[in-house]
């Protein structure tokens, strides 16, 4: 992928990254690309003392996770190229052959997330979750392996108390996608 400016973490490496964009923005590629990296241990997203490949991919659903996050057009499964992860359906998780894991989560059982640990998650419509103060505080106990946790979180803009929260902490960093900027002629999610 050649990725817009916009859509690269270029001269940083933060804890928590929002970026909200409307439909087509590329969020879901930003996505899938992020934890493909993380995955394959690529600076600046996996660090040497960072090597727990445990990433959580947090979803509205279990099906919006397979659908979109793994399987969809711009997912994680469709866009890996050549060391593809394979989907364990029973276990709800994805194995690469680098030997990192991403377990799916929903936010309609926050409780899911009791004892997890994980280094990194991917937090995918957070604005529209069902459960998204519980299911996101729930997250943040396990996201603890590794030197420095991480987590992006991608989303269309809607003004939740936890979106509130995240916009309003100073550890975030916000990135905004605008769909205009596809039609413009720059690299699609496809």
């Amino acid at each position: 992928m050649r990725g817009r400016a916009n859509q690269l973490q270029i001269g940083c490496d933060p804890v928590g990254w929002l970026v909200m964009g409307g439909r087509g923005s590329g969020k879901t590629r930003l996505g899938a690309e992020w934890v493909i990296a993380l995955a394959r241990g690529l600076p600046p997203f996996a660090r040497p003392g960072n090597r727990h490949g445990l990433i959580a991919l947090v979803g509205e659903t279990l099906g919006d996770v397979r659908e979109v996050m793994i399987d969809g057009a711009s997912g994680i499964a469709s866009i890996a190229r050549d060391d593809r992860p394979r989907y364990e359906a029973s276990r709800r998780r994805l194995l690469w052959p680098s030997g990192a894991v991403a377990q799916a989560f929903s936010s309609e059982d926050p409780e899911s997330l009791r004892g997890p640990q994980f280094a990194a998650a991917w937090c995918d419509e957070l604005a529209k979750w069902k459960n998204a103060e519980a299911t996101y505080d729930m997250l943040q106990f396990g996201l603890r392996l590794g030197e420095r946790p991480r987590q992006l979180i991608t989303t269309t803009p809607r003004p939740t108390p936890l979106m509130k929260r995240l916009l309003a902490d100073p550890s975030v960093m916000l990135t905004k996608l605008g769909t205009h900027e596809i039609r413009a002629g720059s690299h699609s999610e496809r």
